[in-house]
């Protein structure tokens, strides 16, 4: 089974997040709220790849790059 990643995810689809990034950038993660287990919501697909989540009541956008680092289960 291919695994799927944020960056797949269009706008309206929902995700468990199944695996971060080793390193700094799971930290960085993490300390936002952003961990394995967390459900997210894509409220926007921007040009050049960014995508606009929604979780905890929250939005923060990630770029394209970062989106494909982190594995995801559709909902």
């Amino acid at each position: 089974m291919r695994s799927e990643t944020l960056s797949m995810l269009g706008k309206g689809g929902r995700a468990r997040i199944a695996r971060l990034p080793e390193g700094e950038m799971r930290s960085r993660f993490i300390r936002i709220g952003l961990m394995e287990g967390a459900v997210v919501s894509c409220l926007e697909k921007l040009p050049g790849g960014t995508i606009v989540l929604v979780f905890n009541h929250q939005e923060v956008a990630l770029s394209g790059d970062l989106a494909a680092s982190i594995e995801v289960a559709r909902l």
